[in-house]
């Protein structure tokens, strides 16, 4: 059984939909990552209180000039020219995370450049707000580099509820961003958390529910099948 009362603050649904609709108007072409683009594949919903954004170097300028006409405070992050913008609206705060180009984690201190590959998907329980996102290969990808606790659920959301990786598309997304190594570690490290349970306190903190031990299987035969398919 899983949560599906967890919907996205009306704040961060209304900015969202702002920033899309200038977005059109300016043709600047964002794409999801983070929380609110694995809230668009999974059906399990966890809360997320931010919006996180990858665009190309050429649409810098029109989305930093898009933030402004929004009211958002807005700094450059000297990181892979990544910016970071804020708005206060009544009680909340409003935050954008937005990349540039290459994404940078921090954590594991590796890049991904995005393939071109997108999808659209409902991000909000209503199903009302469509927005573009990465590739599911791709987010996959970049919810695998870190693995921390609350990407660790989000892995498992999205093995447990996408029909099907691309398998074959995954491989060379890593291979082309010098990223198979890395990722193939992280395979087995998700691999061992599951099979220890030493998952099961992040997927509850996060998604708020129990997972069922057939699901938990489900999930290592996804685990084995991509780890398959690289050999």
């Amino acid at each position: 059984m899983y949560n599906p009362g967890v919907d996205i603050d009306r704040e961060l649904k209304d900015a969202l939909q702002q920033i899309l609709e200038l977005c059109d108007e300016f043709d600047v072409h964002p794409r999801l990552i983070g929380g609110l683009a694995v809230r668009g594949f999974a059906r399990r919903k966890r809360f997320t209180h931010d919006i996180d954004l990858a665009i190309s170097r050429q649409d810098k300028p029109n989305f930093i000039t898009i933030l402004k006409r929004l009211g958002f405070e807005y700094q450059d992050l000297t990181k892979f020219e990544g910016v970071k913008a804020t708005k206060r609206v009544g009680n909340t705060s409003v935050e954008i995370h937005i990349s540039v180009e290459r994404l940078w984690d921090m954590t594991s201190n590796q890049t991904y450049t995005l393939s071109p590959d997108s999808a659209q998907v409902a991000v909000d329980d209503a199903g009302n707000l469509l927005a573009p996102t990465v590739s599911a290969e791709d987010l996959l990808i970049l919810k695998l580099m870190p693995l921390r606790d609350r990407d660790l659920g989000d892995v498992i959301a999205l093995l447990l509820d996408l029909p099907a990786i691309d398998a074959k598309k995954f491989w060379a997304n890593c291979e082309r961003t010098n990223n198979a190594r890395h990722i193939t570690a992280q395979l087995l490290k998700l691999e061992n958390a599951l099979r220890s349970g030493d998952f099961r306190e992040a997927w509850s903190e996060y998604y708020d529910e129990r997972l069922s031990a057939r699901d938990v299987l489900v999930v290592i035969d996804k685990v084995r099948t991509l780890q398959k398919a690289k050999l």
